[in-house]
């Protein structure tokens, strides 16, 4: 094991003093700009080959956001710097991986959305104007980057290959033709997720998707908006509100809960490949960074951007998965010395993947 400093202490102050320097604004949490400087002077992205450097400092600043309460603080970041990944090694741990399906997705979402997060979801709706959760004459649109999911109160669970960066006709007509053979009409539908981000901070809660089609005629509100005024032409079709607001960097008003990680965090909805699993650690590894959780709350976060060295040349480099996996076992090894786990003796990780690798992974399969 290697040897920590024994100044532990006067090394942080220091970091922490630094750091104050480096809070322009002097709020006492690390922006992206912030992050963004630190990260140049030290030489990471000489080091690193990310392959889209703002998205990665986003979710790398997400991931640094350990107490979940929206902000990076300094304590935070000096936390993560401090951590050493190298105090650990080798062949205490079980490893399995897994490339999640869009329906795994799907599934996870629908548990976070209408049971684990159910009663604060229907607060959120209720607020809103909305009505219930379980009022069955809705429709929930979750239009993600590349993704859109459907769910209904009575089990309508629906995933296809659009969203408001992947334009994909084809995969949206396939959702609508799901949808209305199902046999459910509703009154109302509302898009969620990633589509709110076209709204602004200073718009209400929700807006027409008519009014954003017609404020964006090349965006993905334009293209949603033709396919559904066609196909569900007497329901009342608005957007939720994503927008952030300048001043204090969080969301203008409360979003619903339907991350699928809340679901995949605590064990709900795996997988049937491991559900004999049991695992104890579960990491979830996206395009570029993966979160790490111990008995479901977040430990850690590290930027490997899976985008970049599993899927150079739109190819999956399979033969690249057992060094990627071997660096995210370090990391999860120090992370629970951190927690104080001396012994990490058949402790069980389920690495479950999305991302670019998940759809090329997939797609591969689909071919054989």
């Amino acid at each position: 094991m290697s040897e920590r400093p024994s100044n532990l202490l006067e090394v942080r102050n220091t970091l922490h003093h630094v750091l104050r320097q480096v809070d322009s604004n002097g709020d006492g949490y690390i922006d992206k700009d912030e992050l963004c400087f630190v990260l140049d002077r030290v030489g990471t992205f000489k080091k690193a080959k990310w392959s889209n450097l703002q998205e990665t400092l986003d979710k790398l600043l997400a991931g640094l956001d350990t107490n979940s309460d929206g902000f990076v603080d300094i304590q935070e970041f000096i936390d993560w710097v401090l951590l050493d990944k190298t105090a650990c090694t080798s062949h205490c741990l079980q490893i399995q991986h897994v490339f999640l399906s869009a329906e795994d997705e799907a599934r996870m979402e629908r548990i976070a959305l209408f049971e684990l997060e159910a009663k604060e979801n229907n607060d959120i709706l209720v607020r809103a104007g909305l009505g219930e959760l379980m009022d069955p004459n809705r429709l929930l649109l979750s239009v993600g980057s590349s993704s859109t999911q459907a769910y209904d109160s009575k089990g309508l669970t629906l995933s296809v290959p659009t969203g408001t960066k992947v334009a994909n006709d084809g995969a949206l007509e396939e959702l609508i033709s799901a949808i209305k053979g199902a046999g459910f009409s509703y009154k109302q539908i509302i898009l969620i997720n990633s589509i709110g981000y076209l709204l602004q901070p200073s718009d209400p809660v929700l807006v027409d998707l008519d009014e954003l089609a017609r404020r964006a005629p090349h965006s993905a509100a334009h293209r949603f908006n033709s396919a559904l005024r066609k196909a569900f032409p007497e329901a009342s079709i608005r957007v939720y509100n994503r927008a952030k607001d300048p001043g204090t960097k969080r969301y203008k008003f409360p979003q619903l809960f339907n991350d699928f990680s809340l679901s995949l965090t605590k064990g709900c909805g795996l997988p049937m490949v491991v559900l004999d699993f049991h695992p104890d650690v579960i990491v979830d590894w996206g395009g570029t960074s993966y979160k790490v959780f111990l008995n479901g709350k977040r430990i850690g976060t590290e930027v490997m951007d899976a985008n970049a060295f599993l899927c150079e040349g739109g190819i999956l480099r399979r033969e690249r998965i057992p060094q990627a996996i071997k660096e995210i076992e370090s990391s999860v090894m120090a992370l629970l010395e951190r927690e104080g786990l001396g012994t990490f003796m058949d402790k069980k990780v389920l690495i479950a993947q999305t991302g670019k690798a998940r759809e090329l992974a997939l797609s591969t399969e689909c071919q054989c």
